[in-house]
């Protein structure tokens, strides 16, 4: 084909070439958003299961409500955020008394060093053991407990302290804790917090460091796996209700606080029930209605909000639900507000 006739078909099938590919962008594109606005249509009709009733509020120890502040936004989204217009609810196991209970709270007496296993108190559903360094308290209900050793009078414990790292300190935190048969199935041994101590021995005095190298103790906090990417937030946020401290020392890991209080929930029925837009939620935080988790510094009252999220409320107390509450995070500041819808709450 020669050079003119190649210019005589692009002149004649040139306008048609470019009118089909138009015409082909069009349809391609306008596909597309047909199908984004149809999944946006279905995704609006939410589908519930208000299986339990109406909920009660979860009665959070309040130290600080929101009152008083003053918010504004700064997230990505430039607003308050609707991540999902409706959550699963789950139902916690109730608490009972364990059949053969003395056996197992003996055998965890025993491995925290108590050489008198057979000794020990009950008032209600809590036995506790007690020497002159330690004390053990286990809820009989749920196997529970706390553990605290009296390391301030144990001034040898600190001569030779080495902190060894963040994953060597979680890995024995989760060895004790499985020695103990209380590592329960829902944690997250991947996901953990672990802050690190130091305690002067003369003073009497314990103060947070920011490394191992200066630590004498690390605490190693541990949380609920994430519920379909929904993580769990607690009152001693960004801590958790279930941790370990250990000195370490010439004599190895020494325990000298556990605390392990969870509470774990059934998959036999699950609820899903509507929540409020994010939109008011944030309103609510602005009328002092949300609880404020986290406040690093009480003398500012003007909080810039720069991420906005749900998260499932970690009772430390039994309440009968994993309930979903909007959280509030800025700079040193964390709150949370109640998430469910108020049709669906009981007054």
């Amino acid at each position: 084909m020669s050079l003119t006739q190649l210019i005589k078909y692009i002149k004649k099938f040139g306008p048609l070439v470019l009118l089909g590919t138009i015409i082909f962008f069009i349809l391609f594109y306008s596909i597309r958003v047909a199908l984004i606005l149809n999944k946006n249509k279905q995704g609006a009709n939410i589908v519930l299961n208000p299986v339990f009733g109406k909920l009660t509020k979860p009665e959070i120890p309040i130290s600080t409500t929101s009152a008083g502040f003053k918010f504004q936004i700064d997230t990505i989204e430039g607003k308050p955020v609707t991540a999902t217009k409706s959550a699963n609810v789950y139902s916690l196991l109730p608490t009972s008394t364990k059949f053969g209970y003395r056996d197992r709270i003996s055998k965890m007496a025993k491995q925290l060093g108590f050489a008198d296993t057979n000794t020990y108190s009950l008032l209600g559903d809590t036995t506790t053991f007690q020497n002159d360094s330690q004390s053990l308290e286990i809820k009989i209900s749920n196997f529970n407990f706390k553990y605290l050793y009296q390391y301030e009078k144990d001034t040898d414990l600190f001569i030779r302290s080495i902190i060894p790292t963040a994953q060597e300190s979680v890995n024995n935190s989760i060895s004790l804790l499985q020695s103990l048969d209380r590592f329960p199935n829902e944690f997250d041994s991947a996901s953990s917090l672990t802050n690190y101590f130091f305690f002067n021995v003369d003073k009497k005095l314990i103060v947070p460091v920011a490394r191992n190298i200066d630590a004498n103790i690390v605490e190693v906090n541990f949380f609920r796996k994430n519920i379909e990417d929904v993580p769990t937030v607690s009152s001693k946020f960004p801590n958790s209700n279930s941790f370990v401290r250990l000195a370490s020392s010439s004599r190895e890991f020494v325990p000298i606080e556990i605390q392990v209080n969870f509470f774990e929930r059934s998959l036999d029925k699950i609820g899903a029930y509507p929540l409020i837009t994010g939109d008011v939620a944030f309103e609510s935080l602005k009328k002092g209605e949300g609880i404020v988790l986290l406040n690093s510094n009480p003398d500012n009252k003007n909080i810039t909000i720069k991420k906005m999220y749900i998260a499932y409320f970690e009772p430390d107390v039994y309440m009968g639900y994993l309930q979903p509450y909007y959280v509030f995070e800025g700079d040193g500041f964390t709150a949370i507000v109640y998430a469910i819808s108020p049709e669906y709450q009981e007054e």
